[in-house]
């Protein structure tokens, strides 16, 4: 997906004059400057201008674009979850905060920041605690299907090997803590139960990509 932002630029001045309070805060709560903030949104308005619907919003279609092409994530099934712990997933549409603040985590999210949303991704019935039947679910969902019974086994197989680590208080399930605690003392486990982030390479070639506009802008 391509970042050309090509605008009219008294129509450029007209938008970033109207979004002028949005951007301060955003600057205020993300880990972009202002400038970077400016731009995420002239992204996203480039966004609105090339769907021919004429919607108020980019719609949750587009996202699933932006994470397939620019992010590689591309299972429907996985950017929904995404989608939900991001945004509630109430709402058919994303919002300009919504879209500055994925790109803050995607970009430059802190260990904690990622953490939080990673569990949020897995917390699939939004009760705060992981068990053995969502890890089913989850784990379900990363492997290829061949012989149904064989993977079941497997993935049984990993679930005792995920509690064994994770589930610091021996409860059989996973709370945020027992997480938190477990990927802070092992990081490579902080997307056991499947992506939820973009992996390094599409996030290092986006951030060039990003970082040319602000230079440029």
């Amino acid at each position: 997906m391509s970042l050309e932002l090509t605008l009219d630029p008294t129509e450029q001045v007209r938008f970033l004059n109207r979004v002028s309070r949005l951007v301060r805060r955003l600057a205020k709560k993300t880990h972009f400057t202002t400038k970077e903030v400016e731009v995420c949104l002239l992204i996203y308005y480039k966004l609105l201008k090339d769907d021919e619907t004429n919607q108020q919003y980019i719609s949750r279609v587009q996202f699933g674009m932006v994470f397939d092409m620019v992010f590689g994530i591309s299972d429907s099934v996985i950017v929904g979850r995404i989608y939900t712990a991001l945004d509630k997933g109430a709402t058919t549409h994303v919002t300009m905060e919504t879209w500055v603040q994925t790109l803050s985590l995607f970009l430059r999210g802190t260990l904690e920041e990622k953490i939080k949303h990673c569990y949020k991704v897995y917390d699939i019935v939004g009760e705060k605690m992981i068990r053995r039947e969502h890890m089913m679910v989850l784990l379900k969902d990363c492997f290829i299907k061949h012989h149904e019974e064989e993977i079941e086994e497997t993935i049984k197989d990993m679930i005792d090997i995920i509690l064994r680590r994770m589930d610091v208080d021996r409860d059989g399930a996973i709370s945020f803590d027992d997480y938190r605690q477990t990927v802070y003392k092992y990081p490579e486990l902080m997307e056991c139960f499947g992506q939820a982030l973009p992996d390094r390479s599409h996030v290092y070639a986006f951030s060039r990509t990003f970082l040319e506009r602000v230079a440029e802008f």
